[in-house]
């Protein structure tokens, strides 16, 4: 299973897919029932800004299946809790800071990447282009 989720990054780029930006390992219907990585964590951490898979989260996934074997499989369940229903507003203002930070976060990502290149003059393009971007956000801002 885990060799075809790595074969499948191939398939993603074949399709112009781009890495999808986790910053996580939390991710699909793949990782949530097997507890394995999947494509798009695989995809991030060979093409994207992320590197998931680090030497440390495998240990973890080893010893998962060391201490527990298959039984992970057969205990892993979904527990329902009750929690008191949110309007959409209030989910809305929950998510509202956090796509802020995953922009920055990304935005911070490209930059440091850019930069790792040596390329000044892309540095600097990048740079202006961002500036240029962001100005008329942060001008409005300021008249609000």
């Amino acid at each position: 299973m885990l060799a075809t989720e790595a074969c499948a990054v191939e398939k993603r780029i074949e399709k112009s897919k781009a890495a999808s930006g986790l910053t996580s390992l939390s991710c699909c219907l793949f990782y949530l029932r097997y507890l394995l990585p999947c494509r798009h964590m695989f995809h991030e951490h060979m093409y994207g800004a992320t590197k998931l898979l680090t030497t440390n989260v495998w240990r973890n996934f080893q010893q998962m299946f060391q201490e527990c074997g298959f039984e992970v499989y057969t205990h892993h369940e979904i527990v329902k809790v009750d929690t008191p229903e949110r309007t959409k507003a209030e989910r809305a203002s929950d998510n509202r800071p956090l796509a802020v930070n995953e922009l920055m976060k990304r935005t911070r990502d490209v930059y440091w990447k850019i930069e790792g290149n040596g390329d000044e003059n892309q540095t600097n393009a990048f740079i202006r282009d961002l500036k240029s971007h962001l100005e008329p956000i942060l001008r409005y801002a300021f008249l609000a």
